[in-house]
């Protein structure tokens, strides 16, 4: 068969292979490969090939009908970033608590049908809608200014589970902020967290001495609003040091540490170095008192945006994966992680027995008066003054 004749017979069986299902399409295929005697491939480009040059209109797209309005798809994604792009699970209990603070301080441009659909909607359709949503963001790794303190048989090593550690126990870490060369006088960030309900204090200093390290210790004990009763930091002799350790006693406050060399047993707060401190300040280089001071301001902003707004999840048990092959249980090398319900560090504290009411009650008044667009927008202003502060006074390497 030629070309031409080739052609004819494509034409002819079109009409009919526009109209057909798949399986229907594959019949056609078929009979026109025995005719033609030409490869299957080579017969379904053709049609394709046809179709295009032909007037053919594509059929009206199947499925089920689109349930969300397109204005819902706009409102979820004002307050996915306004709640600065979190994943659908920390997202989705927060939604009925976000509409009210918007309506309440009339931010909310929404109309009766795409606020209902919001509020309804499933966490299934929200993880599609922001997975979509969502860029890919490339992370760095950071360097280590840890050095073992001579102090160590001190401060007693901590490694166990923190299941039953009351509120106002927590990890501690210093972030350095050097950007490519770690030399001369840098900005620290002393971060703290409380393990028992993500409660996050981070507080910025021009170096890492024992007298700057003691103050922003003294810092985050006055900003947290239940009393501070354990600090677990690394081997590091910013807080193991003579200064720290008297300050601890009179403070009873008890010290523990992490084994040399065992990040893990600091998990929470190096999860909260990246997500928080690098997220936020990111890797470049501060290294004056004024953007010291500029950072400071930024994190008091800070951090009333993460403890009230920003839902965290919680690792309540992991399990290892146990599979059946020929009747024999097998053990796997993954693991499968359970969290518990997806809250703020706010309602953390709320659901806590041991902490005082008036302290809840305190919070609450607090809460009332927030509203996380206008906190974000101020993180927004204060990061880009940081920026300034070091690009004109800060030292340039």
């Amino acid at each position: 068969m030629n070309r031409t004749m080739f052609k004819e017979l494509i034409n002819e069986n079109l009409p009919k292979y526009i109209k057909a299902n798949v399986k229907e399409k594959s019949v056609i295929v078929v009979s026109i490969v025995e005719v033609s005697g030409m490869h299957r491939k080579a017969v379904i480009r053709a049609l394709n090939r046809e179709r295009k040059r032909s007037n053919w209109q594509p059929p009206p797209k199947l499925g089920r009908p689109k349930k969300y309005t397109t204005e819902t798809e706009a409102a979820l994604a004002w307050l996915w970033e306004q709640y600065d792009y979190p994943c659908a699970e920390r997202l989705y209990d927060e939604i009925a608590e976000a509409i009210r603070i918007f309506v309440r301080d009339g931010m909310w441009n929404y109309g009766e049908e795409a606020t209902e659909q919001l509020w309804n909607m499933s966490l299934g359709s929200m993880k599609i809608r922001t997975t979509a949503l969502a860029k890919k963001q490339g992370l760095l790794r950071g360097q280590s200014t840890t050095k073992s303190s001579e102090l160590l048989k001190a401060v007693p090593v901590f490694f166990g589970s923190w299941e039953n550690k009351s509120s106002g126990n927590g990890q501690i870490d210093t972030v350095v902020h050097s950007g490519p060369k770690l030399m001369g006088t840098m900005a620290y960030t002393v971060n703290y967290v409380d393990v028992a309900t993500y409660w996050q204090e981070p507080v910025a200093q021009l170096n890492k001495t024992e007298r700057a390290t003691v103050k922003s210790m003294s810092t985050i004990q006055d900003r947290l609003p239940f009393p501070l009763l354990g600090l677990h930091p690394d081997s590091g002799s910013e807080f193991i040091n003579k200064l720290a350790l008297p300050w601890f006693k009179a403070n009873n406050i008890e010290p523990t540490r992490s084994r040399p060399s065992k990040k893990n047993d600091n998990r929470f707060i190096e999860q909260r170095n990246l997500v928080v401190v690098r997220k936020y300040v990111g890797y470049e280089r501060y290294d004056c008192q004024e953007a010291v001071d500029a950072m400071n301001e930024l994190y008091k902003v800070l951090r009333l945006y993460l403890n009230f707004f920003q839902p965290t999840f919680k690792l309540v048990e992991k399990r290892r994966v146990v599979t059946k092959a020929n009747g024999e249980r097998q053990v796997q090398k993954s693991y499968r992680r359970v969290y518990d319900k997806i809250k703020t560090p706010y309602k953390r504290v709320l659901d806590r027995d041991d902490i005082d009411q008036a302290v809840k009650d305190k919070l609450t008044a607090q809460y009332e008066t927030l509203n996380p667009k206008i906190l974000r927008d101020t993180i927004h202003i204060l990061t880009t003054k940081l920026e300034r502060t070091q690009r004109e006074l800060g030292y340039h390497y």
